[in-house]
């Protein structure tokens, strides 16, 4: 995975990573971390592992990319990098942030 930089910074729970593709940088939200290891039990660094095979999808795509093709290859990253369960939970921190 070094064709990616990962960094690790603390925002609002409203996104669990964020990208940029200009500087192929993979960002992990630890306040979503620690609230899904909090919560669930995961091992913090499988949430962190599935955030940025999540990530890693998007940073990596070119921009014609159709964007539905490309969340769905995302969370299929994340699943196979974590579990189905870990990213049903990351998603359920996430929509807390909007209730």
């Amino acid at each position: 995975m070094n064709d990616i930089a990962i960094q690790e910074g603390r925002w609002a729970p409203v996104s669990a990573g964020e990208y940029d593709r200009r500087t192929r940088t993979v960002s992990v939200n630890l306040t979503v971390v620690e609230e899904v290891a909090a919560r669930f039990g995961h091992h913090a660094a499988v949430v962190i592992a599935a955030i940025v095979a999540h990530e890693r999808v998007h940073v990596l795509s070119t921009p014609e990319a159709l964007p539905h093709d490309e969340e769905l290859r995302a969370r299929a990253a994340a699943t196979a990098a974590s579990s189905a369960e870990v990213v049903a939970h990351i998603d359920e921190v996430l929509a807390g942030a909007w209730t």
